[in-house]
């Protein structure tokens, strides 16, 4: 075997997981954080691969979400970004003991991961709400540590997330979500 045979192997991951991340309606911006292509190689390869496909996938425009009010407005979505949230931990994409966090750019094995999560998120959570993108902006607030956390509630065991700065701190969205006692069932 010769040394060159793999060499476009880097190359050819980050046109994997680009093709994966446009599949997901991410933004230009954070395909080029994760693979480090340019925008426009991944403009180039929208347009060859999914411009004229049968199930056109849309290209997002703009910013990505920054906010996390929309993360947390309701029960229903707490709990369903808490499932996201728990994917990701599980993923190894964000430690909650406060050591050293991975590193994301540039990773093509941790965005691969990414993937993974979203793509189990929306296979356990019936209907889901939350966008490739309102993933991203969920996994980076959850590492800043400055807004929203990863919490197991004490009564019936389900991971959520929890609104750092929020006075009374927020309940679990399953308890709130089932009458009084019956999320002892869900243990």
């Amino acid at each position: 075997m010769r040394v060159t045979d793999d060499r476009y192997r880097s190359e050819r991951n980050q046109f994997e997981l680009a093709m994966r991340m446009i599949q997901h309606e991410a933004r230009t911006n954070t395909i080029s954080f994760w693979t480090g292509l340019s925008d426009d190689r991944i403009r180039k390869v929208y347009d060859t691969y999914f411009r004229s496909a049968a199930s056109a996938v849309q290209r997002r425009r703009g910013k990505s979400p920054t906010q996390i009010a929309p993360l947390i407005e309701s029960p229903q979505r707490a709990l369903e970004s808490g499932v996201l949230a728990y994917l990701m931990h599980r993923g190894g994409l964000f430690s909650t003991h406060g050591g050293r966090q991975p590193v994301l750019r540039q990773n093509i094995e941790l965005g691969q991961r990414l993937c993974d999560c979203y793509e189990a998120y929306c296979c356990v959570v019936p209907g889901p709400t939350l966008s490739f993108e309102w993933g991203w902006n969920l996994l980076l607030n959850i590492r800043s540590g400055d807004e929203l956390g990863l919490q197991q509630c004490d009564d019936c065991g389900t991971w959520h997330l929890r609104d750092l700065l929020a006075v009374p701190a927020n309940t679990c969205p399953v308890c709130a979500l089932v009458p009084t006692g019956a999320g002892q069932l869900l243990n």
